[in-house]
């Protein structure tokens, strides 16, 4: 990632980036909650599975 200097920057594109920055964090904490519920979901029906199988 590339990492630009806000020393130039106005206070509006601070808080514009501010804003993107923390978009961007929500949506890969969404995403590793997708993939942690379908990991665990996973894992469950494979035990479910063994359980039916004994």
């Amino acid at each position: 990632m590339k990492r630009f200097s806000v020393r130039n920057l106005d206070e509006a594109a601070i808080d514009m980036l501010s804003d993107i920055k923390a978009e961007e964090r929500r949506e890969l904490g969404a995403i590793l909650e997708d993939c942690i519920h379908a990991y665990w979901h996973e894992l469950f029906e494979d035990a479910d599975d063994l359980l039916e199988a004994a």
